[in-house]
């Protein structure tokens, strides 16, 4: 059983130990970026007043995981704030921020005896569904992840340099629900646009990074004249990427790995609204672990990604439960994510 009991834990050191862990996709999964068959990460542990809180980190060296240790020592869940702003002034990058502070989220919710979405309020408010990324490929293997997935209400197509859109159609002629396309920065602005027109013509509802990254003036153009929405991903990784993005585009992809975690993700949440942008919350290819943590926002978000670790072999982790795009937050306090064998992790 599950204790929780609140507790103080003043004066009690903090411990932290990592361990780097790999996990296979059960199938090849492709897209501009490359093909991805396996998952690398690293996950931290921190115990602290007799609880355990993990983070996770995607491309994080060692090193730079036990250069956080000295300033967790002494630290409690409750100065999580402080602890990240010495993080930041440390020059910690936002990767491997990030697995503080989920560790330390799992941490506070875990102290106070309360899953994470209910101690930011959050609880009773309506989920999104999730969308489900099918990867680059032939026509014909599109057509079978179509009708494999039929049943999902989103599907998220990958698309590449060489697409001009018409693959949506190949999607439609097999998939009745709603499509988004991710460009991961496949084309030039005037390109773009005429991808876009393509996709509309097949209802396609959403166009995610349609050029590449650093390139302001041409996602302008692109939010212009497309006919469907454009999402930011790869030009919003931060917080202060987001108010620059006001006008460049309708909606921001906010991913935890790529911000530095919750902490910075609910700042670029109420950035985003205040710049009249919409919100998606997304993931990468990775555990459990942190598509959980990403799942403990999901009440304040337009449109949900968390696909990322449905596609993984014995993921390390269980929590969030995604059933064709239906989205149930776990119940257990913290991050509620839980290590299906806690003695490896590490």
């Amino acid at each position: 059983m599950t204790d929780t009991k609140p507790r103080n834990g003043a004066g009690t050191p903090m411990r932290a130990g990592h361990r780097r862990i790999e996990i296979t996709l059960s199938e090849p999964f492709a897209s501009n970026t490359g093909v991805t068959t396996h998952v690398r990460q690293s996950v931290l542990r921190l115990d602290w007043s007799g609880l355990t809180g993990y983070g996770a980190a995607l491309a994080a060296d060692p090193a730079e995981l036990e250069a956080c240790a000295p300033l967790l020592a002494d630290a409690t869940p409750y100065e999580l704030r402080r602890v990240l702003d010495a993080l930041r002034t440390a020059g910690v990058r936002p990767a491997v921020a990030a697995a503080v502070d989920l560790a330390l989220h799992d941490l506070l919710g875990k102290a106070a005896g309360q899953p994470l979405h209910r101690m930011l309020g959050l609880a009773g408010l309506p989920l999104a569904p999730s969308a489900l990324s099918i990867g680059a490929g032939s026509d014909d293997e599109l057509q079978r992840k179509g009708r494999q997935f039929g049943a999902w209400p989103i599907l998220k197509l990958k698309l590449t340099p060489d697409d001009d859109g018409s693959r949506a159609g190949v999607l439609r002629s097999v998939y009745g629900g709603r499509i988004w396309v991710d460009g991961n920065g496949s084309w030039s602005p005037e390109r773009a646009v005429e991808v876009a027109h393509e996709l509309a013509r097949h209802g396609v509802e959403l166009l995610e990074q349609p050029v590449a990254r650093g390139n302001p003036a041409g996602l302008s153009h692109v939010h212009r004249n497309s006919p469907i929405p454009v999402v930011a991903d790869e030009d919003c990784v931060l917080p202060e990427d987001v108010l620059p993005l006001r006008g460049r585009a309708s909606a921001v992809n906010i991913k935890l790995t790529k911000c530095g975690g919750l902490r910075a993700a609910l700042d670029m949440i109420t950035l985003a609204r205040q710049a009249g942008l919409g919100v998606m919350l997304g993931c990468k290819t990775e555990s459990a672990l942190g598509v959980t943590a990403m799942a403990q926002l999901a009440p304040l978000a337009d449109h949900l990604d968390l696909d990322g670790h449905l596609d993984l072999c014995d993921d390390p982790f269980s929590g969030v439960v995604i059933d064709r795009g239906r989205i149930v937050l776990p119940d257990a306090p913290g991050l509620g994510a839980q290590a299906v064998h806690a003695d490896d992790i590490p």
